[in-house]
């Protein structure tokens, strides 16, 4: 919601007139209220943003393990299973 459509909702609700009407210590109240939810608000995003760049990047080391298993697979004609301990430990060296 922008905030022409904000302002008309007001407007429609009457919560201007109930605004106008509001003490300073309410209307404080009201405004630190906004701001705590805005923040909260805020950090949440910031989590989920987070945790999304660590979901991805977990999918791209396991895309890149499972591609060097395949090919040590390949290679040394062994099981997938044991290819992919050999790619990881191979890939925690590169990492480090």
């Amino acid at each position: 919601m922008n905030r022409r459509e904000r302002r008309n909702m007001q407007k429609q609700l009457g919560l201007n007139k109930h605004y106008k009407k509001e003490t300073k210590e309410t209307k404080w109240a009201r405004w630190r209220d906004n701001q705590d939810n805005g923040n909260r608000m805020m950090q949440e995003k910031a989590e989920e943003v987070r945790i999304s760049l660590q979901k991805q990047e977990d999918e791209k080391e396991s895309a890149i393990i499972l591609h060097e298993a395949e090919n040590i697979a390949k290679e040394k004609s062994i099981p997938l299973i044991d290819a992919m301990v050999e790619a990881q430990q191979k890939y925690q060296k590169t990492k480090a």
